[in-house]
């Protein structure tokens, strides 16, 4: 969501302005003390200065002052009631998450002046974040029809239309946002992020790449780059590893501090202070991953922090707070706060959970905060930093030799899964094997639309070509969007499978549901090159086999891995044939369908994933020797 910025103002003809202007004039070129001090000249002669006050909280709020800004707010309006001071008010008072009175200030603003478009940009804002999404388009249409330019309505607009499941909507207004205001970087952002839910990968990297072009120093945009190429097999490996290598030489080399000492205690065997940083604790799939290692973590061993990197919470977050031994929410602070408080805890390892994710923190850990620095499970690859000393993975989804090389931190491999599996809600799958009841296979697939590239479309209709009978069921969010639905069914047709053999199905309401859906499932069949996570260990725990092709890469892997931790690595082919060649075997064998059916929970629970003690005390064994590597070296800061 693209927020407003204040209006500063000068005073007129008034006998302060001369000096207000002087002010004014240091405030835009970024001299803020002696714009300050101008300031307070002014207040000095008149503390009531509308003017003054109010370029003045402006500075003030920019510089994290907020109740100072707060006071000089008041003084303005008791002195010029003015729409655009209560707009700034109403971006204050959203700093201070005092919604109401921030809404309130709006209000005003809009009602002293109705054709003020920034104050009904910002009112929609507000109610954006007060939940109520209707009411906030409406002002942001009014805000469009005042200044149909007004690229950031376009963009946040088009946010709304996009959390609606209205991906088409949220498509064209990007685009005319990026139209009307090509210096904006979130409509280039966000156009990504759409395309790529629609399964329009290589539209989606052509888009970023623009933006990239605009906006070469957006770390954030060029993470998404990073993110987005993973979908596509059309990007080589070693290409894939330099463009995150180009990343760190651009955003993170140049905040990595040269040779340091920290304060840390550098004994090898105590207790060890393990930060994890994260924007997903909290209903996400990655949260089936964190929550056994953190419940299991040996407190003799290691104490726990928790770094919260988004503002979102709900019953999964409380969980989590409940096992960490400190808990920090940073959303609020920017990159260097965060290093600096993680430094001021004397965090001995800093676990990355996010990598090139939504609402990472990468240059955080750009910044060296920690001693031991670890990436593990929110991305598929390398950060490609050099402030990342290591990532925990396993030999099955990196195989040494290419895998280190494409890596820019040391791979450790944990010795039985990089994974630790805790599902949503306990529900028992069906003991019906859906082929015996309905006489055909039924083949599933509950991944996002933007692993299901046109690739993949192909093998899966080869698949449903050689068991004639068959069925698919895709599910995912963005078949509530229509034109995605479209294009879907298209490419099916173009593949010459009947439009009756395929079901596409939209978001299922509530964890138990989805997990349900898997009652109506045969065979799971894996996406690639970006193979499945949460939705293979899903598919597992109810019962449904996972068919997946093994890439080259740690992104096409990990159901290798998963389906190895089960005991079924027979269903990890080697290459495309045997993948299709897997499916269709698997379809003519009901015996072994309907046995798989009703051991694969006992399998599931007799596996390393579900071992979470286990897991646990093997991660904190990497730890105590990644941190003994670095207590060993610590003379010259040595990894």
């Amino acid at each position: 969501m693209i927020v407003p910025s204040e209006e500063t103002a000068a005073s007129g003809a008034a006998p302060s302005a001369g000096r207000l202007d002087r002010a004014l004039e240091h405030h835009r070129a970024g001299r803020l003390d002696a714009a300050e001090a101008e300031y307070r000249a002014v207040l000095g002669a008149d503390p009531s200065d509308p003017h003054a006050n109010n370029n003045l909280a402006v500075l003030l709020r920019a510089g994290n002052r907020r109740e100072e800004a707060a006071a000089c707010y008041a003084r303005a309006l008791a002195a010029l009631p003015d729409p655009p001071i209560f707009n700034n008010l109403a971006c204050l008072l959203t700093d201070l998450d005092r919604l109401d009175q921030a809404r309130r200030a709006a209000m005003t603003a809009a009602a002293l002046r109705p054709d003020y478009p920034e104050a009904w940009f910002n009112l929609g804002n507000i109610l954006r974040q007060l939940g109520d999404a209707g009411a906030a388009a409406i002002a942001y249409r009014r805000a469009l029809r005042l200044k149909p330019a007004m690229g950031e309505a376009l963009s946040n607009l088009a946010d709304l239309h996009g959390q609606a499941g209205d991906l088409a909507g949220a498509a064209e207004l990007y685009r005319r946002a990026i139209a009307v205001q090509p210096d904006l970087p979130q409509p280039f952002v966000n156009l990504g992020e759409v395309l790529k839910d629609q399964g329009r990968v290589e539209e989606a990297l052509l888009v970023l790449q623009a933006g990239l072009e605009h906006h070469p120093d957006l770390a954030l945009l060029h993470s998404n780059l990073l993110l987005a190429l993973h979908y596509t097999p059309s990007v080589p490996p070693g290409i894939v590893f330099r463009a995150h290598r180009h990343w760190n030489d651009r955003h993170a080399r140049p905040l990595l501090p040269g040779p340091r000492t920290y304060a840390n205690d550098p004994s090898p065997d105590r207790r060890l202070r393990v930060g994890y940083v994260s924007p997903d604790f909290c209903s996400h799939a990655c949260a089936h991953f964190i929550e056994p290692l953190l419940r299991e973590h040996d407190r003799g061993v290691v104490d726990i922090v928790c770094y919260a990197a988004s503002r979102r919470e709900d019953a999964t977050t409380a969980r989590l707070r409940a096992l960490a031994g400190t808990w920090r929410p940073i959303a609020g602070l920017d990159d260097a706060a965060a290093a600096a408080l993680v430094e001021a805890d004397r965090i001995d390892i800093l676990v990355d959970l996010a990598g090139h994710t939504a609402e990472s923190r990468p240059l955080l850990f750009a910044r060296k905060p920690a001693p031991v620095q670890v990436a593990w499970l929110g991305y598929p690859d390398t950060t490609g930093m050099d402030a990342m000393d290591y990532r925990l993975t396993d030999a099955v989804a990196d195989p040494a030799g290419e895998a280190d090389r494409w890596s820019a931190e040391t791979l450790v491999r944990l010795p039985r899964g990089f994974l630790a599996y805790r599902p949503p809600v306990e529900v028992e799958p069906s003991a019906a094997t859906p082929a015996l009841e309905r006489g055909h296979v039924i083949f599933g697939s509950f991944n996002n639309t933007a692993k299901i590239t046109p690739e993949v479309v192909r093998a899966w209709a080869e698949i449903l070509r050689r068991v004639p009978s068959s069925r698919l069921v895709l599910k995912s969010r963005a078949y509530g969007d229509a034109a995605t639905r479209d294009r879907y069914a298209g490419l099916f047709a173009e593949a010459g499978v009947a439009a009756d053999r395929v079901a596409l199905l939209s978001q299922t309401p509530g964890a138990e549901a989805h997990l349900r859906a898997y009652d109506g499932i045969d065979i799971a069949l894996d996406t690639f090159p970006y193979n499945g996570t949460t939705t293979s260990c899903d598919a597992l725990w109810m019962g449904v086999p996972v068919v997946t092709w093994a890439g080259r890469t740690h992104v096409s892997r990990v159901g290798a891995s998963i389906l190895t931790g089960c005991g079924l690595g027979d269903l990890a082919a080697a290459d495309l044939d045997g993948y299709i060649g897997t499916a269709v075997a698997l379809a003519g064998d009901l015996q072994r369908l309907a046995e798989l059916r009703r051991t694969m929970r006992r399998r599931l629970a007799a596996s390393p994933l579900a071992d979470h003690p286990g897991f646990a005390r093997e991660v904190e064994a990497a730890f105590r020797a990644m941190w003994r590597r670095w207590a060993a070296g610590r003379q010259d800061g040595a990894r």
